[in-house]
């Protein structure tokens, strides 16, 4: 029953939304969309993040489930990071990634789970912290 009473509350909440979304102006529909088609909402709705990230380009590999993937990071924090790749994988599953800091002259290997999966790559969140 209580699973029935959360899918309810979600429907409820999309429907809210969706009236809302369609009560607006075209060009505040248009602005929305422009907003969530580049995961760039603003600060009051999402908040600000908690650790802000560095752009941070370069080849990185991981495993998963002994299987071995290149990528290139987009951006990095202490927290986790962006890799773009054109593999299909779903949140939740755990890698251990291998991130490359060619100015200091070395590699750093860390634990992570992937918390975001997008068309063109995967947000990652590190299982421990790392100075960056």
């Amino acid at each position: 029953m209580a699973d029935l009473d959360r899918e309810s509350s979600k429907d409820s909440l999309a429907v809210r939304l969706i009236r809302l979304i369609i009560d607006l102006p075209e060009d505040q529909q248009e602005a929305l969309l422009k907003q969530l088609e580049t995961n760039q909402m603003p600060a009051d709705i999402l908040g600000e993040r908690e650790i802000s990230r560095k752009p941070y380009e370069n080849k990185v590999h991981f495993t998963i489930k002994d299987n071995a993937y290149t990528g290139v990071s987009r951006d990095i924090s202490s927290g986790g990071m962006f890799i773009k790749t054109a593999e299909s994988f779903s949140v939740g599953q755990v890698m251990t990634l291998t991130i490359p800091f060619p100015k200091q002259k070395k590699k750093i290997k860390i634990p992570a789970e992937i918390v975001r999966s997008t068309s063109d790559g995967i947000g990652v969140e590190f299982m421990k912290k790392i100075e960056v």
